[in-house]
C-alpha cells in the first residue's frame, strides 16, 4: 500500500492485487510500532488504528527473574493492524491507486528475463513494473521460478484476551526456550483490561505453548481463537530487485530480526520502491538501483540485530537467568534504561555497540555468562 501510494502520486496507474476479500485481514502482527517509525513513515497515530501508548517494557526468564525497563516519554503506538493496513489502502486508494480484493496472485509473468504482469485466476495482467509484497517465504515468486532462499522463519502465534488486570503502559518479553524456542514471548496492553498475547518459536506446539503460558501468567483458560503465520527472523534475503521487480517488506527480509517487527523497515523500504518504480516508469532510472539505496540505508543495521538474534539464541535458559541475576543485583536497571531513553528502536545498531562496550555491561556478562561467551559477542561485532 505504502508503495502504490507513492508511485499513484506520480501520476502512474497503480493496480494493487490483493487475495482476501478485506484489506488487513487475518491480522497477523503484535501490532507495536515505535514513536520514531510512525514519524520516519510520515504517518500519525490516528484514533481509527492508534489503540495504545506504552512507555517501557519488563523482561523476564524462565525463573520469573524481571528487569524492568521504563522511559519518560511515549516509545511505541499499540495498533490495530487490520485497521492500519484498511488507513493505508484508504490513503492509496485516494490518490489514485485501484484496490482489488478478493483477487490472489497466481505467478509473476518473466519474458525475456524481465518481469512482464501478473497471473490471476487464468488471465494475464501486463506491467511495466511489479512489487511484490507478499509476506514470508515468497510462494508466488517460488512458483515463478524465483528462490528467495529466505531462512529463519519462524512459527508464529497471536491471540487477543481479557485480564483482571495489567500494566497498560508496559510491554512485558518472556524467554523461555520450551515455550519460545529461538525467540520470546510478549504480552502487550491493548487498555487496562485486555492484552494482546503471542508468541513465536521454531517449534511446530507453539499454540499449545502460548495456552499453557496464558494459564499460567493470567490464571486463565483460553477461549478465544489463535491466529497463526510466520515469522522473519533471518534477515535480509540475498537479492530483492530484478528487472521489473522489486521485493519489499517481510518477502525481502527487511525486518528486525531481534522483535520481529516489520511495519517500520519494511515500510520505509517500501516506500523506496515506490519511488525507484516511479522514477522507473518516468524513463529517469532503472529499478535496479533500489537493492543498493535500501541496503545502504537500512542493510548494516539489520545485520547488527542478526548477529544480536544469533548470539541469544545461543544462550539457554540457565545463562538467562544467571545474566537477569546478575544485572538486577548490580543495579543495572537504571544503565539499561538510559540506553533505551537514548536508543532508537528501530534503528538498534548504535545502543547494541554501546551496551556492548560499556564496562559496566560487559563486566556483569563476563560473571554471569563467562569470559568466553563475551569475547565471542565481541567477536561478532568486531569490537
Amino acid at each position: 500500500m505504502m508503495a502504490a501510494d507513492v508511485i499513484s502520486k506520480q501520476g502512474f496507474s497503480v493496480e494493487v492485487f490483493e487475495e482476501h476479500k478485506r484489506v488487513g485481514f487475518p491480522v497477523h502482527c503484535a501490532g507495536m510500532v515505535s514513536v520514531e517509525g510512525f514519524s520516519r513513515l510520515g504517518i500519525k497515530p490516528y484514533p481509527v488504528f492508534h489503540q495504545n501508548t506504552v512507555y517501557g517494557g519488563r523482561i523476564f526468564t524462565r525463573d520469573e527473574s524481571c528487569v524492568t525497563i521504563r522511559d519518560k516519554k511515549p516509545r511505541a503506538y499499540i495498533i490495530d493492524r487490520g485497521r492500519f493496513d484498511a488507513y493505508l489502502s484508504e490513503v492509496a486508494e485516494g490518490n489514485g491507486a485501484s484496490i482489488n480484493t478478493g483477487m490472489r496472485v497466481d505467478q509473476v509473468i518473466f519474458k525475456e528475463g524481465a518481469v512482464r504482469g501478473l497471473k490471476i485466476g487464468g488471465s494475464e495482467v501486463e506491467s511495466k513494473i511489479v512489487v511484490d509484497a507478499e509476506g514470508v517465504l515468497g510462494r508466488v515468486l517460488g512458483r515463478s521460478g524465483v528462490v528467495t532462499g529466505q531462512v529463519g522463519t519462524l512459527n508464529g502465534f497471536n491471540v487477543e484476551l481479557d485480564v483482571d488486570e495489567i500494566e497498560p503502559d508496559m510491554v512485558e518479553v518472556w524467554f523461555n526456550q520450551e515455550t519460545a524456542k529461538g525467540f520470546f514471548t510478549w504480552v502487550i496492553p491493548i487498555h487496562e483490561n485486555r492484552v494482546r498475547c503471542g508468541l513465536a518459536t521454531s517449534k511446530d506446539n507453539g499454540a499449545e505453548a502460548l495456552k499453557r503460558f496464558i494459564e499460567k501468567r493470567f490464571n486463565t483458560d483460553l477461549i478465544s481463537t489463535i491466529h497463526s503465520g510466520l515469522v522473519c527472523a533471518g534477515g535480509p534475503v540475498s537479492k530483492t530487485c530484478y528487472p521489473g521487480l522489486l521485493l519489499a517488506g517481510d518477502v525481502a527480509g527487511q525486518v528486525k530480526p531481534t522483535t520481529g517487527g516489520g511495519v517500520v523497515i519494511g515500510g520505509l523500504c517500501a516506500q523506496l520502491a515506490g519511488e525507484f518504480g516511479a522514477r522507473a516508469l518516468g524513463g529517469d532510472v532503472g529499478v535496479l538501483g533500489y537493492e543498493r539505496e535500501w541496503r545502504r540505508r537500512y542493510g548494516s543495521e539489520l545485520q547488527t540485530m542478526l548477529i544480536l538474534r544469533r548470539l541469544v539464541n545461543g544462550l539457554n535458559d540457565d545463562q538467562m537467568n544467571r545474566a537477569i541475576h546478575a544485572f538486577i543485583e548490580e543495579g543495572l536497571e537504571a544503565k539499561f534504561t538510559r540506553l533505551v531513553e537514548q536508543g532508537d528502536m528501530d534503528m538498534q545498531a548504535s545502543v547494541i555497540k554501546r551496551a556492548l562496550t560499556d564496562p559496566a555491561i560487559l563486566a556483569s556478562l563476563a560473571r554471569s555468562l563467562g569470559r568466553l561467551v563475551v569475547s565471542e559477542f565481541f567477536s561478532a561485532f568486531g569490537l
